[in-house]
């Protein structure tokens, strides 16, 4: 499986500036949930990003420049897009909220900039930054703040409506900044895309999700709920399982075990490997071997016992779909270049995706 926009390098130590348009997302109470239950949170924050925040941004091209444990700084090329993908998954974290407690809801705010910005590397700084920092600041948690620069600049593209909250005074800002919010219907049903969260969350409540090989001397067992479902469509899949395109559901590396037999694995690039049962073949897992995929293993969704009870809720890989493959849904379809966790992964081997 291979995912967000690589930007052209910079010179080594070389500083340029260009027009960006910047998102900074921000988990109102972060430190409060975190020394309330660590674990938990954490675990929640990782389903977020891979079930929602993650593919949304993908999806509208944007370029993750830095993830800060409970925050991000998002690069985009277009202004549209970028308050887009705010509105999308600020509306998708509504849906996914709906049936958390509270006090253990993960609320982002989130600011919009577009400006000028200066680039080193892959860093990003200057007062485009910094104003979309300060807008974030300001907006309520599920709620958005964007510049009036990027107001005028949208227009009758507006979809949403944005309150004008007037100007603002910002913090090493040398002029006011007029600046508009906008927060979802908390009370609307997840009905559309729009809403529908791209996974559900891991329950509170134990639960048992079983599969294995076809020959059954592999099987495995899950006790939770799993973080989300895919398909993949790109080469690797393909030619590991033989077919056009290859059902993946997800799920916390802590909760899955082999409760008879283990599967045999191939190193399939330098970030992941993949496990097959040694004696009839099936495809089982695929598992990250550095940072953060190390927490993750993706379940071959046709593997489990139960599989109609996972139905994807993104593609991925699409460059690579068969030209006489047709799959008529209005799921989200996601290059494996603009997946921002893969970019993420493959950055630390030092490659781009393939």
């Amino acid at each position: 499986m291979s995912g967000i926009l690589q930007d052209q390098p910079d010179d080594a130590g070389k500083v340029n500036r260009r027009l960006s348009a910047i998102l900074i997302a921000d988990v109102a109470g972060y430190s409060r949930m975190m020394g309330a239950d660590e674990a938990t949170t954490l675990q929640a924050m990782q389903a977020h990003r891979f079930g929602l925040i993650d593919p949304t941004i993908g999806q509208h091209r944007g370029r993750i420049i830095k993830s800060m444990g409970d925050g991000l700084l998002v690069e985009f090329q277009s202004i549209n897009e970028a308050v887009e993908c705010a509105i999308a998954i600020q509306h998708g974290m509504v849906a996914r909220n709906q049936n958390t407690p509270k006090e253990r809801q993960i609320k982002y705010r989130m600011g919009v900039n577009l400006g000028d910005v200066l680039s080193q590397g892959n860093d990003v700084f200057g007062d485009g930054v910094n104003i979309a920092a300060r807008l974030q600041e300001i907006a309520d948690p599920h709620g958005i703040c964007i510049s009036g620069f990027v107001f005028g600049h949208l227009g009758a593209d507006l979809e949403h409506e944005f309150k004008d909250i007037g100007a603002h005074e910002l913090k090493n800002i040398s002029k006011p900044v007029r600046i508009y919010h906008y927060t979802p219907d908390q009370s609307a049903e997840p009905g559309n895309i729009a809403f529908r969260p791209f996974v559900d969350l891991p329950g509170e409540e134990s639960t048992s999700i079983t599969g294995g090989c076809f020959c059954g001397n592999v099987r495995y067992e899950s006790t939770a709920k799993p973080l989300g479902s895919m398909i993949c469509h790109c080469r690797y899949c393909q030619r590991f399982s033989g077919a056009p395109i290859l059902g993946g559901t997800t799920f916390s590396a802590d909760v899955v075990h082999f409760t008879k037999g283990e599967p045999k694995f191939y190193r399939s690039s330098k970030i992941a490997r993949r496990g097959f049962c040694g004696d009839c073949g099936t495809a089982l897992i695929y598992q990250g071997t550095l940072g953060v995929w190390k927490k993750w293993i993706m379940i071959f969704t046709a593997s489990l016992d139960e599989p109609e009870q996972f139905p994807p809720t993104y593609h991925l890989g699409i460059e690579s779909t068969m030209p006489w493959l047709n799959i008529h849904d209005d799921l989200p379809r996601t290059m494996c270049k603009d997946s921002p966790s893969l970019v993420e992964a493959y950055k630390t081997v030092g490659q781009e995706v393939p």
